[in-house]
């Protein structure tokens, strides 16, 4: 690059300008970390001062970070139990065992044989709820029950099924189909 003779004191004057204002930004760069670090000193300091004040004030002693970082690594035993097993069990298909009806309690109060004829002319399936397990609302006269498949209605009538429409119920070998709605 060519340039004049001319040109010369303005390049010096320029480089001189710059080469100080590298200077002015460095120094000024060097004393606000000096200052900043001395800030962070001092808050890191008046800090403690206030932790170990009000560790005193509870009865604790200071704790300096190397006793910390040495808690934290020394090994530790496994504990004695899963902590990831889960406590509610996922659900799957679990299949309920059948209960014979001396083993459970009948949804509805015991009558005698003719009331019990009568209960079931008189049963009727108000609702039915899909899902896992599916579930009916019966009622009988102004009582309204909710049962699930394997339910038992008295002592020998029991819930067979619950499909979309319709709740099969089972006594002994005659198995009778309740639509919903009627």
């Amino acid at each position: 690059m060519k340039y004049d003779k001319r040109d010369r004191p303005k390049i010096i004057i320029l480089a001189v300008v710059l080469i100080g204002l590298w200077a002015f930004i460095g120094l000024r760069f060097f004393v606000l970390s000096r200052e900043t670090k001395a800030k962070m000193e001092a808050d890191e300091a008046r800090r403690a001062a206030a932790h170990a004040a009000q560790s005193s004030a509870q009865g604790t002693e200071v704790v300096s970070p190397t006793a910390r970082l040495a808690a934290l690594i020394t090994p530790v035993d496994p504990p004695k139990s899963d902590p990831f097993k889960p406590i509610i069990a996922p659900r799957g298909r679990f299949v309920a065992p059948r209960a014979k009806p001396q083993d459970v309690n009948p949804v509805l109060p015991p009558l005698d044989e003719a009331a019990s004829a009568q209960r079931r002319e008189d049963l009727h399936v108000t609702g039915i709820i899909t899902g896992n397990p599916p579930t009916a609302v019966l009622r009988v006269q102004d009582q309204h029950y909710v049962v699930k498949p394997g339910d038992w209605l008295d002592e020998k009538l029991q819930v067979a099924e619950i499909g979309n429409n319709a709740v099969t119920l089972r006594d002994g070998r005659n198995t009778y189909k309740l639509r919903l709605g009627r």
